[in-house]
């Protein structure tokens, strides 16, 4: 079932205070006196062959973000929390795409996917994939944490067969909903600034960032536990409130083991504006740019050469094209566009993700920084959301401002501006050894699985253990799997990866398969 577009109409005047709604609702108008399709549609993602649910239309001025749109929390909190789960969960879609469309200039139109839409997504995905997902709303309202769990059509609540993917659709349970009323939003936000702050300073905190970890783990995760080890849910897909979106998820931690262990993890900005079609990622032609020298004052990253050479040459021989340095360029990246189709945009190089003007946050190459603003004119240029669509977009050395709303809607969003499925960038600045030993072990491991969130994971879990480490002048994915690293760049004998600051910051956004 889809739902109507005239529910937007409902959930805003309830909850959303629209300065402009010109801007909103003379266009939809228009384009439903024209009889014609709707270019700027949320698609319910059920329909795996169905259009674009990730097309908008941009404003003209789009240097600044913003769609006139001002929303009134605290009138959506009081709606939101007194909606049946169904409408609750509308309305926490139709918020996201407010949000991203306020903050990347862009204006969303058309259906938005219902629970029951959701469910079977999940579970045909499964039955494609055998990851068997489960998707966790995360609203942080003034006075507690609103959580709802969508599992699989088919999920129950308890076991009762072997199959991973539960296919008894008269089995199917509701949303399940949970109130955490300690969990209030000033206090989820000190806890979660906290948690940032602490694994990010790990070299004089070291492990003090568990205490914040746990908390949250506690608060988002444990109430939903016995749903999901019933259904053997193996990947979470969490879509956060404002304030949460730049939280670690990786790291968050039970008290015994971190959720890695147990799932495998990915953000989406909201469902409805993810492109959940399935494709062998491991078909895809590789497009991997980099830039390991100084250029425009930016810092070096020196590993970056080596990334980038490995990648294409070794983990992907046959299928990739690499442009390094000084042939890292737009116009590089322009012309061999035209002449082949990439399903991977790979770039190791700086991007920053920061508050204010959309201009101030961008992806730098050899000569110049293509700004946040540019990004959906470029996608559209050179063709990334049409057919084959590029399946994922790979930023190895980016960084985020944490915890400033604006800046983690450019990290969220980030997929959908960009008009691909996948986006992989990292929350913060890792480290170049560190970038370099989680993005070869996650091409390694994607190479084989062909499968994003499940590929990340492992490559999390070989950092966590030790298995992934710089070892006696080489990279080491495993007991047999070396690679040498050049003597110039004169790297540490031994360098211990496994805290969760060198691969926590990772994270999938978009289409997890």
């Amino acid at each position: 079932m889809k739902l109507p577009r005239s529910f937007l109409v409902i959930v805003l005047s309830v909850a959303l205070v629209l300065i402009f709604f010109k801007s909103v609702y003379a266009q939809s108008a228009n384009q439903s006196d024209n009889g014609g399709s709707d270019p700027q549609e949320i698609v319910n993602p059920s329909d795996v062959t169905g259009p674009d649910p990730q097309e908008g239309v941009t404003n003209n001025d789009n240097t600044t973000g913003g769609t006139n749109v001002e929303i009134d929390r605290t009138a959506f909190d009081k709606s939101f929390e007194s909606a049946p789960v169904e409408q609750a969960v509308e309305q926490f879609e139709e918020l996201q795409a407010v949000e991203i469309g306020e903050r990347f200039g862009t204006s969303f139109f058309g259906e938005i996917a219902s629970t029951s839409d959701i469910a079977q997504t999940l579970k045909n995905l499964c039955q494609q994939t055998g990851q068997n997902a489960a998707l966790l709303y995360v609203a942080s309202l003034k006075d507690k944490l609103n959580l709802i769990l969508i599992l699989p059509s088919g999920a129950q609540q308890s076991p009762s067969s072997n199959s991973k993917c539960l296919n008894s659709a008269s089995d199917n349970i509701q949303p399940i909903r949970k109130d955490i009323l300690e969990a209030k939003h000033s206090t989820v936000q000190k806890v979660a600034q906290e948690f940032r702050s602490k694994i990010t300073n790990y070299r004089n905190e070291k492990n003090n960032y568990l205490v914040a970890s746990q908390k949250l783990y506690q608060w988002i995760v444990t109430p939903f536990e016995p749903a999901l080890q019933a259904n053997k849910i193996n990947t979470l897909i969490f879509s956060m409130d404002s304030g949460l979106r730049s939280i670690p998820i990786a790291a968050l931690h039970d008290g015994k083991q971190f959720i890695i262990e147990k799932y495998g993890v990915a953000l989406i900005p909201s469902f409805s504006l993810t492109d959940t079609r399935y494709a062998p990622i491991a078909k895809s032609e590789v497009l991997a740019m980099g830039v390991s020298e100084s250029t425009e004052d930016q810092v070096p990253l020196p590993f970056a050469g080596v990334e980038v050479n490995t990648l294409t040459s070794k983990i992907w021989p046959g299928q990739a094209q690499a442009l390094l340095n000084k042939a890292s360029t737009i116009e590089n990246l322009k012309s061999v566009s035209s002449k082949q189709r990439f399903g991977i945009i790979h770039l190791a190089t700086h991007g920053q993700f920061n508050p204010g003007e959309l201009t101030k946050s961008y992806i730098q190459l050899w000569n110049e920084k293509i700004r946040l603003n540019q990004l959906r004119t470029l996608s559209q240029e050179l063709k990334w959301s049409a057919n084959p669509k590029v399946e994922m977009l790979v930023l190895s050395a980016c960084t985020t401002a944490l915890g400033n709303n604006e800046a983690e809607l450019g990290f969220a969003g980030l997929a959908v501006q960009a008009g691909v499925k996948t986006a992989l960038g990292s929350l913060w600045y890792v480290s170049d050894e560190g970038s370099l030993a989680l993005m070869t072990k996650f091409y390694n491991d994607l190479k084989t699985t062909s499968l994003r969130s499940l590929a990340l994971r492992q490559a999390q879990l070989g950092m966590l253990k030790g298995e992934v480490r710089i070892q006696n002048g080489n990279l080491r994915l495993s007991e047999n799997n070396l690679v040498p690293l050049p003597p110039e760049l004169d790297v540490a004998e031994n360098i211990n990866l496994s805290h969760p600051y060198f691969w926590s910051a990772f994270t999938v956004i978009g289409n997890w398969n």
